[in-house]
Order: structure tokens, then sequence, then C-alpha cells
């Protein structure tokens, strides 16, 4: 996992510890700590998502680029990114990403993930509807592939805020642990991760293969 940080996500945690609504930064976390939750308002995190949509769709650099085109045969599907926005509600994010084509012209496609509510806490796991909502030509086209970028654009922001938050002993920054939320917000728990060894003493499973 890559250790570095937007700076979009580092000068977003830093502006609300600044205004008091993040706690200070943590000292360095021992492996599997977590801390206290990350809180990121709705209109915050359409415009964080933003920026993780720039990095999913290999914009790592700054750029002025609106937009990326898909090209699948004679086919494409222009993406748009600076209209890409969240909408929040208990337990539900969905993500609405502008696109264009030749056949539908403009249109918005939305992609909605379940996830876990204060009411009902869960991990980082979320269910996508296999089918977004959107034309019928582009959904049937290009749904698998908008569903994909949404997601990888969902765990971008969460990672990233995350990563913001803080480091373990090792330097290595936080990874999520648990994410919920509302109509009001995004609510992440960072957490360090633990230590991967090349080998270890475990004895592998009877009747298992060894590794």
């Amino acid at each position: 996992m890559a250790e570095a940080v937007a700076p979009e996500f580092a000068r977003f945690v830093a502006d609300e510890r600044l205004a008091g609504r993040f706690p200070a930064a943590p000292r360095p976390v021992a492996a599997g700590q977590v801390i206290d939750r990350a809180v990121v308002g709705a209109a915050q995190a359409s415009e964080l998502m933003r920026v993780a949509a720039r990095r999913a769709a290999g914009l790592i650099r700054p750029s002025k680029r609106a937009e990326v085109v898909w090209v699948e045969g004679e086919s494409e599907l222009a993406i748009g990114l600076l209209e890409l926005r969240l909408k929040l509600d208990a337990g539900l994010i969905t993500v609405l990403i502008p696109v264009r084509c030749d056949q539908t012209g403009p249109a918005v496609v939305e992609v909605a993930f379940a996830c876990g509510s204060s009411d009902q806490p869960a991990g980082l796991y979320a269910a996508a509807h296999r089918r977004p909502r959107g034309p019928e030509l582009l959904v049937a086209s290009w749904g698998d592939a908008l569903v994909a970028f949404a997601w990888q654009c969902l765990l971008g922001l969460v990672t990233g805020i995350a990563g913001a938050v803080g480091k373990d002993q090792r330097g290595n920054v936080l990874v999520p642990v648990e994410l919920t939320v509302t109509a009001r917000g995004i609510q992440i728990v960072p957490m360090a991760r633990h230590r991967f060894a090349g080998t270890c003493g475990l004895k592998p499973p009877a009747g298992g293969v060894e590794r």
C-alpha cells in the first residue's frame, strides 16, 4: 500500500484540527490500535471524493482536466471529474458520476453502496447494487466498469482520510477499520495495521498445505 497521502487530504485534516473539529495529531500508534473517528461532512466528502476520482483515473499530479475518456473498441465514455459528488443517507452512500457519450448525451449514473450507520455500525464493507441507475444503454455497456470506478473512488476517499490522520510506530500511515454513514457525513475509524512477516511459526491446519 502506498504511503504517500494526497496533499488535499492532509490539508483537510490539518484544517479540521485547527478548527477544533478533529483531535490533535496522535502520537505514533501501536499495531492494531484504533483512534478517535474522523468525521467528514457531506459537502466536504463530495469535494474529497473528486480528489479520489482524479487519482483513481490516474491523475496523480495536479491537473486541470475536467474529464477522462474510457475507450472499449469503438465505444467511448467520458467521465466528468469536476461535478462528481456523493449523496449520503443513513447507512447508504450514492456516488453520482456525470458521464456523456454520443448515443445518450450528458447523463448522471448513480452507484449506491450499503454500509454501516451510527445505529448499526459495520466494518469497512460495502455491497454495491450491481446495476447502477442511469440510461439503459450506458448501464448495459458500462455498468460494471462504473461500479468498479465508484468503489475505487470510495476506497480512495476513506483510506486517504485515515492515512492523513496519523502514522503507526513504524512510520506507516493509518488505515480505515470502520466506516459509518449518516445524511450529515461519513465517520471513519483509523487503525494502525498489523505487521506482516515473510515467515511465521504458525502451523498449517490439519490436511492443509503449508505455504
